[in-house]
């Protein structure tokens, strides 16, 4: 509701009463290697915790993986790109469900799953691992981080809407 009536009837040049951002899903500082992972739209808030996180002093090692439908909705990856040229600490790792589209291909096509999961994750699986996606996708990405051996402590997650188990 709340994107429709933006789209609908807020005008460029329209001022809002908003308030900052709110919640538990924030980048802790430290200095474990860092996985942000996310699918389709979940890349919007692990994109700021990348900014921050390469903008903090240090040389916290970086992973992010990002998974989409195909090339052509893959949300934000020249500046995703953009921050790995300028930042050796950051790896970057794509996986699409399909090969079609028109962008640059990514590292993998088809679901990420426990075997590419574990080759793109850090040596050290002393990390902290942040993800956002469809609740499946997080769901399998919960077991399979665990599996792998990183602490359920530093495996954080949040919802797209209202809070419930990743059984």
């Amino acid at each position: 509701m709340a994107s429709n009536h933006l789209h609908d009837h807020v005008q460029e040049g329209d001022l809002l009463d908003v308030f900052p951002p709110a919640g538990e899903f924030t980048l802790a500082t430290g200095d474990k290697p860092l996985v942000l992972i996310s699918g389709g739209v979940g890349i919007t808030p692990t994109l700021a915790m990348l900014d921050a996180a390469l903008a903090a002093p240090g040389e916290r090692p970086v992973h992010f993986i990002h998974c989409a439908r195909n090339a052509d909705v893959h949300a934000f990856r020249a500046h995703v790109d953009a921050q790995a040229a300028r930042h050796p600490r950051l790896q970057v790792f794509y996986c699409h469900d399909e090969a079609q589209g028109t962008g640059a291909a990514p590292h993998a096509v088809g679901r990420l799953d426990r075997a590419r999961l574990q080759d793109w994750l850090p040596a050290d699986r002393d990390l902290d691992a942040y993800f956002l996606g469809p609740k499946p996708f997080m769901a399998q990405l919960r077991r399979d981080l665990h599996a792998l051996g990183v602490p359920p402590a530093q495996s954080r997650y949040e919802f797209f809407g209202p809070t419930s188990a990743l059984e």
